[in-house]
């Protein structure tokens, strides 16, 4: 059995032990609207090293439990600068900063608090004959206020499969250029203090979208995103779902751009 499929197959075993664990207490489910918009900015820094860096600025937005408008409420502003490490055949190496101000919507029960996250992630692809597969995985450790004042540290691995299909272009002068049809689904564990959450799982997350560049320098991405988190008390889950847009401006023209690092989602 190939590396790819060990790894997908203890990804299944991951998720279906945590649902079966979950089924074993009482438990609630809601239903909330929200948006991601994303806009990054990506630059070279010492090519000779083999070092880029990027920028990504994003809004988050969301309804709640008893309204279907995404657009509502501001949930959260980030801005997340990285440095990437490309010199590996396949593969990229990611360290980064996330600066995540949260903030108070009563009606789905938020609190305004202000997150610091500390991020080392690696991305592995695979090119095929159309398309490509990619693996990564995440560590970050979050630092913020609860809703009761305590600081807290969480550490979090998440880890992501997704493909990639590179549609044809069958225009001599094409309106975007470069089209792909990408999806991936993300499995995110926290462990926290007992005080704060008992549970490990805390996020699984699916996401389909069409990319494609408006010039080699400007890229988008146009999607749907649909989560399910356990919150801290352990006992409701909240189901997030809606549209999610993200803006990629690259100093140095690129022909293709998959967004498989793009972080869109709510929380």
């Amino acid at each position: 059995m190939s590396l790819l499929k060990k790894s997908f197959l203890v990804f299944c075993c991951i998720i279906l032990s945590q649902v079966l664990k979950a089924q074993d207490a009482p438990y609630t489910m809601g239903f909330i609207p929200a948006s991601i918009s994303e806009v990054d900015v990506a630059f070279p820094l010492i090519e000779k090293w083999n070092l880029s860096g990027q920028a990504d600025m994003q809004l988050v937005t969301q309804g709640a439990y008893t309204n279907g408008n995404p657009f509502e409420y501001t949930q959260r502003k980030v801005i997340r600068p990285w440095i990437i490490y490309s010199g590996f055949k396949n593969m990229k190496l990611w360290l980064g900063y996330a600066h995540n101000q949260k903030y108070a919507i009563e009606e789905a029960g938020n609190y305004k608090t202000l997150e610091n996250r500390l991020i080392v992630m690696g991305t592995y692809t695979q090119e095929m004959p159309k398309g490509s597969l990619f693996e990564q995985v995440r560590f970050e450790t979050k630092f913020f206020d609860d809703r009761n004042g305590n600081h807290q540290t969480v550490p979090r691995i998440r880890a992501r499969f997704g493909v990639n299909h590179y549609l044809r272009q069958s225009k001599e002068k094409p309106i975007f250029l470069a089209p792909n049809i990408g999806y991936y689904t993300e499995l995110m564990l926290k462990f926290a203090s007992k005080d704060y959450a008992d549970e490990h799982f805390d996020i699984f997350r699916l996401s389909v979208y069409y990319t494609a560049g408006i010039t080699p320098n400007i890229h988008f991405l146009a999607g749907v995103i649909g989560q399910m988190q356990l919150r801290t008390n352990g006992t409701q889950f909240d189901v997030y779902y809606g549209p999610m847009v993200s803006l990629k401006y690259s100093v140095k023209p690129k022909e293709r751009e998959t967004f498989d690092s793009v972080d869109g989602g709510a929380d």
